[in-house]
Parts: C-alpha cells; sequence; structure tokens
C-alpha cells in the first residue's frame, strides 16, 4: 500500500469516528476528569430482602474438589433518592471456609438486552450446573437436563449472577415506578448497589473484584467500573470481562440520526462474512483453514477494500470491478451482487445463504432458518424461545427451597418494545468507549479480557478488533481471545471449556493461552 493511500485511509477514518468523539465542550478532546454518570454518585448500597435460600454443596471444578454454598437471594434496589423502587435476585455461589481466602475473587456476572436475566451464563458457561446442549434449540426444550459443570471456574473465584430488573424473579415494587431503572445509568446505579451490598454483607470489600458482561452487559460493566469508583465506600474494580462486546451500541437504529453510508463499518465486517462464508462452504474451507481465511479478509480491507468504500462513487468502473472480483473471491458470493450493493453486503444474516433459501441464525451464525419463514427479530416469541431454560432456572430456585416468588423471566416480555422505552447516552455525553479509555487511564490496575465468537451474527469480530486497537490503553492491559461460537461463544463444548480456562487465567493473574483463531470443522464442503 502506498504511503499516499495509507494516509488517506488514517484521515477518513478519523473523520468517520469524530461524532463520537467529541467532549461536552465540543474540542475532539478527552477531559482531564473522568466523565460522570447523569445519576448522583451512588452513596448507598441495596437493601437485603426478605427472601433468602442456600444449600450447601459439592463438586469437581478446574480439577478439585470444592464445598460450596448456593445462595437465591432477594434484595431491594433503590431509586436515586434512597427508597426502594424494585426486588432483584442474585444467584451467588461461595466456597466454604476451608476453599475461602480473602484475596479470593469475586466475579459479579449478567447478560444484557437490556431486559435480560443472566441465566444463559449461569447454565451455559459458568454456574456449577449447566444445560446438557446449549444452542438456541437446547434453551427452549424443556427436556435438556442439567449436568454437573466441571468447567465452572468455583475452583478460583466466587460467583455472583445478577438478574437485571424486571427479569428473573425480580418485580416493580408497588407504587413504584417502573420506568425508574429503564436507562443505562439507571441501570448501572442499581447493579453498582447489589454489588455493594453483597460485598460489604459478606465481608469482601477488600477482594479482587471482576466484573463479567454480555453484550449489553459489556455497556453495564463499563458503567459499573466507573460509577463503583465514585461510589461510598467506592471500589476499583481489578477487571472487566467483556462477553460478545457492544460497547459503542446506543439503542436500536430507528431511534438513531440516520447517516451516509459509513465505509468503516462495512470494511470492518468484511471478516466476519468471510468466516460464515467459510464455515457454510461457500469458499474452500479444506485446503484453507478458518484462520487463513480470516486474515485474507483483514489484508484485502488495508490493501483494496477500504480504500475503494472510502473513494465511494469516485472509484473508477474498472478498479470496481476488481474489488468486486477479489470480493468474490473472499466470500463465494458473486462479483455482480457486491457490485449491485454498493461493495456492501447490508444484511449477511438474509443475503449470504439466500440462493439456498436459508438464513443466518439471529446470534450464531452456524445455525440457519428457512429464509422465507424467518420472522423479524422483534417478532419473534421470545417466551417460546427461552421455555426450557426459564423451566430449568424455576427447578433449580426449587431445590434451594425457594418459595413465594415470581415467575422466573429470562427476559423481560416483548423485550423490543421495552428497549424502546429504554433511555441510552445522549449528547454531549461521550460513548462507552471513550468512558473506558478514560477508566483505564483513572484507574492504572484495571485490566480487560475481550471475548469474541467468530460466528457471532450481533458482535461484529472485524469492528471489535479495530475499536479496541483504537483505544489509549496500553495493549499488555488487555487480552482477547477468540472461539468458534457465535453470539453465546460458550454454546459446544470446546467453546465452554475454553473459555472458562481463560477466565481462570485471567482472574489468577496468568496469561490467556494464546491460540489465534479456533480449529473448527466447517458445516460443509464446497
Amino acid at each position: 500500500m502506498t504511503s499516499k493511500r495509507k494516509r488517506l485511509i488514517a484521515l477518513i477514518a478519523a473523520f468517520c469516528l469524530l461524532p463520537d468523539a467529541v467532549s461536552a465542550a465540543g474540542t475532539g478532546e478527552i477531559k482531564a476528569a473522568p466523565s460522570a454518570s447523569s445519576w448522583p454518585a451512588l452513596t448507598f448500597a441495596a437493601q437485603a430482602g426478605p427472601r433468602r435460600f442456600s444449600a450447601t454443596r459439592r463438586g469437581m471444578f478446574g480439577g478439585r474438589q470444592v464445598a460450596y454454598v448456593a445462595t437465591l437471594q432477594e434484595m431491594l434496589i433503590k431509586d436515586s433518592n434512597g427508597k426502594p423502587a424494585s426486588s432483584l435476585f442474585v444467584y451467588a455461589f461461595t466456597a466454604k471456609a476451608q476453599d475461602a481466602t480473602s484475596a479470593r475473587p469475586v466475579i459479579f456476572v449478567f447478560n444484557g438486552g437490556p431486559g435480560a436475566a443472566s441465566n444463559t451464563l449461569m447454565f451455559g458457561a459458568l454456574g456449577p450446573h449447566r444445560l446438557a446442549r446449549f444452542d438456541m434449540a437446547a434453551m427452549a426444550d424443556t427436556s435438556v437436563p442439567l449436568v454437573d459443570n466441571r468447567d465452572s471456574v468455583l475452583d478460583v473465584a466466587d460467583l455472583v449472577f445478577i438478574d437485571a430488573p424486571e427479569t428473573g424473579f425480580g418485580r416493580p415494587l408497588p407504587g413504584a415506578d417502573a420506568q425508574t431503572f429503564r436507562s443505562n445509568d439507571g441501570d448501572s446505579f442499581a447493579f453498582a448497589q447489589v454489588i455493594l451490598r453483597w460485598l460489604i454483607d459478606q465481608g469482601r470489600m477488600n477482594a479482587p473484584v471482576y466484573i463479567a458482561g454480555e453484550s449489553y452487559g459489556s455497556l453495564r460493566s463499563v458503567m459499573l467500573a466507573r460509577d463503583l469508583a465514585a461510589a461510598t465506600p467506592h471500589l476499583s474494580v481489578a477487571g472487566l470481562i467483556l462477553i460478545s462486546q457492544a460497547i459503542t451500541y446506543n439503542g436500536p437504529p430507528q431511534a438513531s440520526v440516520r447517516r451516509l453510508p459509513d465505509p468503516l463499518r462495512a470494511a470492518m465486517r468484511l471478516p466476519d462474512i468471510v468466516a460464515l462464508s467459510w464455515y457454510h462452504g461457500l469458499i474452500d474451507n479444506r485446503a484453507r483453514t478458518l484462520g487463513q481465511a480470516i486474515e485474507a479478509a483483514q489484508h484485502f480491507v488495508q490493501t483494496d477494500y477500504a480504500p475503494a468504500l472510502i473513494a465511494g462513487n469516485r472509484l473508477a468502473p474498472a478498479e470496481r470491478a476488481k474489488v468486486a472480483g477479489g470480493l468474490a473471491r473472499l466470500t463465494g458470493i458473486s462479483a455482480e451482487r457486491w457490485i449491485a450493493g454498493g461493495l456492501r453486503i447490508d444484511n449477511p444474516r438474509r443475503q449470504l445463504l439466500a440462493d439456498k433459501g436459508k438464513a443466518l441464525g439471529q446470534f450464531d451464525g452456524r445455525e440457519t432458518e428457512p429464509l422465507d419463514a424467518a420472522p423479524q427479530d422483534a417478532d419473534r416469541d421470545w417466551e417460546a424461545m427461552m421455555r426450557g431454560l426459564t423451566r430449568t432456572s424455576e427447578l433449580y430456585a426449587a431445590a434451594l427451597g425457594a418459595k413465594g416468588v415470581p415467575a422466573y423471566r429470562s427476559t423481560v416480555p416483548a423485550p423490543y418494545d421495552f428497549e424502546d422505552t429504554w433511555g441510552y447516552i445522549k449528547p454531549p455525553a461521550p460513548l462507552l468507549d471513550l468512558v473506558l479509555q478514560e477508566q483505564m487511564r483513572a484507574q492504572p490496575g484495571l485490566r480487560l479480557m475481550v471475548t469474541q465468537g467468530v460466528f457471532d451474527t450481533t458482535s461484529s469480530m472485524g469492528a471489535t478488533d479495530y475499536l479496541f486497537s483504537q483505544l489509549d490503553v496500553p495493549p499488555d492491559r488487555i487480552s482477547f481471545a477468540r472461539y468458534g461460537g457465535g453470539h453465546m461463544l460458550y454454546s459446544d463444548d470446546a467453546g465452554r471449556a475454553a473459555f472458562a480456562a481463560d477466565i481462570r487465567a485471567f482472574v489468577t493473574g496468568r496469561p490467556i493461552a494464546s491460540r489465534g483463531y479456533p480449529t473448527v470443522a466447517p458445516a460443509s464442503a464446497p
């Protein structure tokens, strides 16, 4: 690539990112002091609720026998005035005294949504028991049994799974406004109360604290690092585990300001399309490994694709045809389709396998459904999709002696309608990539673990790589790990075992295994 082209890409990339980088003063510079929540700094913890159920158990985790206490506990979270507004439940798994020390880490775990409970991570990846299978079909199937989860990290850390307000067994209190915590900052305010309450009650305020958030939960993780540091008592988080991260997400597209096509966004998503093409046999997946296919896509982005997208309608027809041919070789999608789309594939889930009459799964591109029967995501029957997981959650609570609790919610009813009521970040407040950068500067001990499934059809692998390469943070404070799964990157045995092993290393201060791109078997050959 010529130096002129390199400079052009750098200038355009900076221009594309500029709206998100402008500070409240409009200078484009990051403020000296870290950004604050729109809610007041937290000065109180949640209130312990009246319902608490527990049992002592043993299990084999990470090759060690561990005696632990499993507890389902209600907490009452308070509004900004300190008035209890909603119940919220947490599952805690804590080692018995002989296995516990004051230096034993605590990992607070939750899912995303917004409006999702934490039971996917609990029964899919990290809890002491897991569903025997964990793809989307298994989550809907009430007959899938629980089995011991030997991959759980209970051998090295205590685990606290927090169900978001209005999910799990939690409900708004009588007379309270259900909208109270339906915003980024309000939600973080609620979770911070719970974390402080649990640590204070357990005498663990000095323990190394890690926060693991999936999808929207990655946004919550960043805000919690900010808000706990400003709370009284304050808490410096040891590490964030960002699972299928989405920290620049700021609401559904229909609620956002319409912009011109973003060349950087399209360029960074090419590796995702190539990974899916490799898996489904649209390109050679016998002589070329998955990693080689992705790396070829990354090289093409830098040398040909990004400059072509930046050139836009000024790109010469011959050069456009050449780039379209390169895209066709990388993806198995015809050059004509690439040209017709302006060198873009806007909806890979519905376009990649359209010739075969299939659509890719909403969360995992390895899964497919008939294209002509695939509903819009907002129209899916979420209760049915999660029925098996929900039933398992209720039975697990009953085994701990839980009584007098509402029906369990794996998600809020009508989650897309729920999101329409959510309050996201409003200018001039910065998006969370800048908040994370600020917090990494303000908290020198804070470390990051960024995890990604290479077949994720919700969170982009390529965009994640790009985003974290741009943070002004020492690279040795960020660990990356990729797995051969989708959005729930722990949905198969290999992904779950690798994910757990990497978390075990992260919270004990050991290097995460350097695996590169995962070795997986494709679904079919060309």
